[in-house]
């Protein structure tokens, strides 16, 4: 390997941590739904994240920040839609309770985790950004999306089975209803608080 991309590979890789590990929408609401429904339940919304947040991730390397430039409505448009739909989602995690049988209560699915990523602001403007912080020219076009986009899919992503995970150990220790409620209460109002933040 070219020793010159050893340095931006690993400030890459510690980005790609620090960025998937540290709360945001997407953790928020894989902690809910592991809490609420359990990790088998919520694999689709892992999954939909990893494919929606990777076919992000390829688009705006390849021409995320030239559609921006070249429609300037699309930025205000995306991100004030993003904001609306995650204070929907905080909304329906704080005043999610255990599900009870035959309830139609459900989790996110594929589709609608993959669409979401698209409406993200966070995941939005971390997707242009990183391609502009971290190109690497040494690797050609293609090469550094590429590598950006691997890199996020392989050291990024699987913290999204952490938060899951997480979320169903605090669901198995919060038997109580009550403690369930509050629990999901807290992680609704920290989801909304992300989304205002991003205004």
């Amino acid at each position: 390997m070219d020793k010159g991309l050893i340095e931006p590979l690993m400030a890459l890789a510690v980005y790609c941590i620090v960025s998937s590990v540290t709360p945001g929408p997407n953790n928020m609401i894989l902690a809910a739904s592991g809490a609420t429904f359990g990790l088998r339940r919520t694999l689709p919304n892992i999954l939909g994240i990893v494919a929606g947040f990777g076919t992000l991730l390829l688009l705006a390397g390849i021409g995320g920040e030239a559609a921006m430039l070249a429609i300037p409505l699309l930025a205000p448009v995306l991100k004030y839609g993003g904001v609306l739909y995650m204070l929907y989602l905080a909304w329906k995690i704080g005043t999610a309770g255990r599900p009870e049988a035959g309830a139609r209560s459900r989790p996110l699915g594929f589709w609608q985790a993959a669409a979401f990523q698209f409406i993200n602001p966070k995941g939005l403007a971390m997707a242009i950004s990183v391609h502009a912080i971290f190109r690497m020219p040494q690797l050609g076009e293609w090469g550094s999306v590429l590598a950006i986009t691997c890199m996020f899919l392989v050291v990024g992503m699987p913290f999204t089975l952490v938060w899951a995970l997480f979320g169903q150990g605090m669901g198995r220790w919060l038997r109580d209803d009550l403690q369930l409620r509050l629990f999901n209460g807290f992680l609704g109002l920290a989801t909304a608080a992300t989304a205002l933040l991003l205004l």
